[in-house]
């Protein structure tokens, strides 16, 4: 009797690990890519066998260069020539990276001078129990900045405006208003400040493609710190939102109409 009773219990916990190990799987779904280099003089093209996959949760601010942030997922799940099938990625909307290193295998860490690199601005939704094929991706060289935003800042009058900042950021400004007090142009929203010189010039470097709105200012400078009565004067470019890609150059000029 005792025996059955065992065999029973034992039946009874392989089968609530079953059905666990079964939920497990059900709440993830499978990322497919193929993961290349092609080489933009010659057209060659190289498979790419050691690529991580970064995932950060896009319920979440988006990842951003100058502020690098812990991926919420890494794995790398390669078949040694150039495609990947992970069937463990969680169900959920996610930011994606995918890069392989130039020299030693190692998953943590922000991208390096020579590590091929690919990423989209947009998230990707991974559904449980379903396959989420992105086809042939080409990667690109990471290097410190491979996109250049320029321009010249000036008043209506034509005058070359010196001085002013110059930065480009993920979202919009925003004031309350009503005193017209800044409360969405804090430090952590920029990727990229600059003043411009004495003939009104400014260049940005930016590294990552996607789409900014530029502003400009006497007084947002990367110590700014937006708090109600602390007012700032900021012009918006008339080209925003401004969209880039890997090794665009861009020229957007601006025109502050009150020179504070």
């Amino acid at each position: 009797m005792k025996i059955q009773q065992w065999a029973t219990l034992v039946s009874s916990w392989v089968m609530v690990l079953m059905l666990s190990v079964g939920l497990a799987e059900a709440a993830n779904g499978t990322l497919k890519y193929t993961l290349k280099y092609k080489d933009p003089t010659t057209g060659v093209e190289t498979n790419l066998t050691r690529g991580y996959l970064y995932l950060h949760d896009a319920t979440k601010p988006p990842p951003m260069e100058k502020f690098f942030t812990k991926a919420d997922y890494v794995n790398m799940v390669s078949f040694g020539n150039g495609t990947y099938a992970d069937p463990n990625v969680p169900a959920g909307t996610w930011y994606i990276r995918i890069t392989q290193r130039k020299g030693a295998i190692k998953p943590y860490g922000p991208p390096e001078m020579g590590d091929f690199t690919w990423m989209q601005t947009a998230p990707i939704t991974i559904t449980a129990g379903s396959t989420l094929d992105l086809g042939t991706l080409y990667a690109y060289p990471f290097a410190a900045a491979p996109i250049t935003i320029t321009g010249t800042v000036k008043s209506q009058a034509g005058a070359p405006l010196a001085g002013r900042y110059v930065r480009a950021q993920t979202e919009p400004c925003r004031d309350d208003g009503y005193n017209y007090d800044i409360n969405q142009c804090g430090p952590v929203k920029l990727l990229a400040l600059q003043p411009t010189d004495a003939n009104g010039t400014y260049t940005l470097q930016i590294k990552e493609p996607g789409t900014y709105y530029l502003y400009t200012s006497p007084c947002i400078s990367a110590d700014y710190s937006p708090y109600t009565g602390n007012r700032c004067e900021y012009t918006a470019a008339a080209a925003n939102p401004v969209t880039v890609k890997i090794r665009d150059v861009r020229t957007v000029d601006m025109t502050v109409g009150v020179y504070p």
